[in-house]
């Protein structure tokens, strides 16, 4: 059995309360609990540097991602991590999510969501 926690807030953004985040507490987090992977999915943002700095920290396998205010819900998005051009594209998209967030009540729509993330796959 694999222990895989998806939702990692590692920045507060306008839709977080203020936290401060500590690598050395995200490492002890994941060694404690003995988990595999994570994903960085910080509110409508994607810190491309911070990824690679937490990746390189950490023992086990992480991956890219986001937390989107969606229509007034979250989609968790995660980003395959095994392509450096395939991040760069993801990060870019996700810079687009986080130019129409700007205040605490903001969402994209579905609309805005494929629009900007035109394939899946």
């Amino acid at each position: 059995m694999k222990k895989i926690d998806l939702h990692i807030h590692t920045i507060a953004t306008v839709s977080d309360k203020a936290f401060d985040f500590d690598l050395s507490k995200l490492k002890e987090y994941t060694q404690k609990l003995e988990i595999d992977a994570i994903a960085i999915t910080n509110h409508n943002l994607f810190d491309f540097k911070q990824y690679n700095e937490i990746a390189k920290e950490l023992d086990i396998t992480v991956f890219p991602g986001i937390e989107i205010d969606l229509e007034k819900g979250h989609l968790l998005l995660i980003a395959d991590n095994k392509d450096l051009s395939e991040i760069n594209d993801f990060a870019k998209k996700c810079d687009r999510v986080n130019a129409l967030i700007k205040k605490q009540d903001d969402y994209i729509t579905l609309q805005e969501f494929n629009d900007i993330f035109t394939s899946l796959d």
